[in-house]
């Protein structure tokens, strides 16, 4: 048995940011072909060597699919910024649910590392009928979450925040679909206050704690790691 810590995933409205909910860190949705890697201005001149050259170039690329950037707060702004580079506005779908899953976890294990324990973020991958469908959205955000609370050091909640009430109520119906379809076991707390999920991930236990009838997400925790 290990120290327990959790990962709280809530839902909430956009109109909630800064207002009742300030993060530590927003987690944003972006196109690969806008987010670059290196910062600065690209300057070369007929002296630099080819080397140089190409090193130069190759910082300025676009971020690839699946990773992401971190900004500093900007001036006026007690957050920093997470670029999830979730998008190829090229392409028809514009992201992929591997993708996004990648790019949240990274970010989620980055988060953790540099003691941030509040964030929020937008529903990644679904931008204007030319991404995710909410289904496969939900799909990748459950498999991150659940792939960081296995590792997770420091408790960290996540706040995912949706346009209105009726695309909140059908994230939270599709995420606690998906959570008792994987359950291994579902009972009562002690208490008789809330409802416990029992997933398998990986060998280890995971327990989601959630309150019935209420639009919240769920509480992860891991209670039982393998070794």
């Amino acid at each position: 048995m290990t120290q327990e810590c959790h990962l709280r995933l809530d839902l909430d409205l956009d109109e909630a940011f800064g207002r009742r909910l300030h993060p530590d860190a927003a987690i944003v949705q972006e196109d690969r072909n806008l987010v670059m890697g290196g910062v600065g201005i690209l300057d070369l001149d007929s002296n630099d060597s080819l080397d140089a050259a190409y090193q130069a170039i190759a910082e300025h690329r676009p971020v690839p699919l699946g990773r992401y950037l971190l900004l500093r707060n900007r001036p006026g702004e007690d957050h920093w910024t997470y670029q999830a580079v979730v998008h190829d506005l090229e392409e028809k779908p514009s992201s992929r649910p591997g993708n996004v899953r990648r790019s949240l976890t990274a970010i989620l294990k980055d988060a953790g590392k540099r003691g941030m324990t509040n964030l929020t973020v937008q529903p990644l991958g679904i931008w204007r009928g030319r991404g995710l469908a909410v289904d496969e959205m939900v799909e990748a955000f459950e498999a991150s979450v659940l792939e960081v609370s296995l590792e997770l050091q420091v408790p960290l909640r996540l706040t995912l925040l949706l346009d209105d009430l009726e695309a909140l109520e059908e994230v939270s119906h599709l995420l606690r679909s998906r959570l008792l379809r994987k359950a291994s076991r579902s009972f009562r707390t002690v208490d008789n206050d809330s409802a416990l999920v029992e997933v398998r991930q990986r060998g280890a236990k995971l327990h989601c704690r959630f309150v019935p009838g209420s639009l919240s997400g769920y509480v992860v925790t891991c209670v039982e790691r393998v070794g």
